[in-house]
């Protein structure tokens, strides 16, 4: 792709991209954020929860996702989410009710997998947020 990055996001039941062509790519891992530059090495990595950011030339977009796996192999980055949003799916008002819904359940949670449901619940309506309010 004549030096860029082309970078697919997918969930089980839908394409949120589809070969957008990019500059840079940043990923939400399990252990942490990764760049990805044009040239990478291969790599498949887990993800985690939070927003995969792109920049093509100076514009500069993100998707929210939650879990799932990333390949990078040549200039393709595809992300096979089990969830993701894009901004203009997003309603803002609703993702700050489940945020508010997913933090009342912390206070609530009965046991170690019930907290972790709800902070990652949070954690992706937090991801939804920084996608459509940037900044």
């Amino acid at each position: 792709m004549d030096g860029r990055l082309s970078l697919t996001v997918v969930t089980p039941e839908r394409a949120v991209l589809q070969a957008v062509a990019c500059d840079e790519v940043t990923l939400p891992a399990q252990r942490g954020e990764i760049g990805i530059l044009p040239g990478h090495t291969p790599l498949i990595a887990l993800l985690g929860v939070g927003v995969v950011g792109y920049r093509d030339g100076s514009r500069r977009a993100a998707v929210a996702v939650r879990g799932g796996f990333v390949e990078i192999a040549g200039d393709a980055v595809r992300v096979l989410a089990d969830d993701a949003a894009a901004p203009d799916v997003i309603d803002a008002a609703a993702v700050s009710a489940v945020k508010q819904e997913a933090e009342g359940r912390r206070d609530r949670a009965a046991g170690d997998e019930e907290l972790d449901a709800a902070d990652a619940d949070a954690r992706f309506a937090d991801a939804r947020l920084a996608v459509v309010r940037p900044g």
